[in-house]
């Protein structure tokens, strides 16, 4: 049975608590017997409440001295409350989800002054949550393209498209993150982007990424990945697995299995941006490493030493059959020096900008 909750924190404490709207009027204040009891000083004894009109809830203050917010915003009598809004009763903060009854907690009551609002929660968290429930994201494609500027492949990527939203991906993860929906973005942007993908051009080659957290469930990942296959099986995809995660060789070696079963190459992303070590490319070669742009950037006026490194690298991973791709190039100073230390592919706005087409060459 799904119910709904209040999550918050209650007043010094860092853990965040959840507590079930239930019994309506669901009345809220510091007065002893209410359904839900703030022993805070700003918080009136009969502060509000909360009732089911049949059509959703509704919350109500009650002629509090210090108010009732929904995101933000001091309400007047009685206004409607959806999932994810974030209420404020006084200076006490919290959001309204729903989620299984069987996840109730007891309340613990602590003592808090008043003082601005609280900023724990963060704004837009409602309408993330409609940007996943209405799938409000656009794919879009940056090239990635051989020594002679022809188009070799495509990196998959995505962007916000929802009107009171970022459309930054690096936006939407931090408020992703701090709702804990970052997978569900992550596989949100994906499908997205194959979806797009299979209408544009079947034929092309696509690159395509991982959140860091999805590792944590290989298997929910791997098998998400097989899906992935069965429903696009006619495109050609590479996944770009971070650096980071090459240190776990027992976990990249299950990754490379499966992906060598359902054909879907392996590329390690921003390597040299971190701790990973040669030895791991030896052990679970991928069919691309991608140069992270700080090794990247200004290689044309670097010193020699820089560009020998590189040249090493890269004849090193030739010998393994690993391809290696150059990402962040910027400008043409930078794309001539890698194409003489004959590079193999190249990625940045110096060849193209991310575009929801794929006539995006410079």
């Amino acid at each position: 049975m799904r119910t709904w909750f209040l999550e918050g924190f209650i007043g010094e404490s860092k853990a965040l608590r959840r507590f079930s709207v239930t019994d309506f009027p669901f009345r809220i204040g510091r007065q002893d017997g209410l359904q839900f009891t703030l022993d805070t000083a700003g918080v009136s004894r009969n502060h509000a409440e909360i009732h089911d009109s049949g059509a959703g809830l509704r919350l109500k203050d009650l002629g509090s001295t210090n108010g009732t917010y929904i995101n933000r915003k001091r309400i007047q009598g009685e206004q409607p409350l959806a999932e994810g809004d974030i209420v404020h009763f006084a200076d006490q903060e919290f959001r309204l989800i729903m989620q299984s009854s069987s996840d109730r907690h007891d309340l613990n009551q602590t003592r808090a002054g008043i003082g601005g609002l609280s900023e724990k929660m963060p704004q837009g968290a409602r309408e993330f949550q409609q940007l996943l429930l209405n799938a409000n994201v656009i794919a879009v494609f940056q090239p990635i393209v051989d020594r002679f500027g022809r188009i070799h492949a495509y990196e998959m990527l995505g962007r916000g498209a929802h009107e009171g939203l970022p459309v930054s991906p690096g936006e939407l993860f931090k408020l992703a993150e701090s709702l804990e929906l970052e997978v569900h973005l992550s596989e949100l942007f994906r499908r997205k982007a194959m979806e797009t993908a299979a209408e544009l051009n079947p034929d092309a080659t696509y690159f395509f990424n991982i959140h860091p957290r999805e590792a944590e469930n290989l298997d929910k990942l791997l098998s998400g990945m097989e899906k992935m296959r069965r429903t696009f099986p006619q495109l050609k995809l590479v996944l770009e697995v971070h650096e980071a995660a090459v240190t776990e060789a027992a976990m990249i070696r299950q990754i490379r299995e499966t992906l060598n079963k359902i054909d879907i190459g392996l590329a390690y992303d921003d390597f040299g941006a971190g701790q990973a070590r040669l030895v791991e490319i030896t052990e679970v070669p991928p069919d691309f490493v991608k140069i992270d742009m700080s090794l990247i950037r200004d290689i044309d006026k670097a010193a020699e030493a820089k560009r020998q490194m590189i040249k090493m690298f890269q004849s090193f991973l030739h010998q393994l059959g690993i391809k290696v791709l150059a990402e962040g190039v910027a400008s043409e100073g930078e794309a001539k020096t890698l194409i003489e230390l004959d590079i193999d592919l190249y990625q940045g706005f110096y060849f193209g900008r991310p575009s929801p087409s794929l006539d995006i060459l410079r």
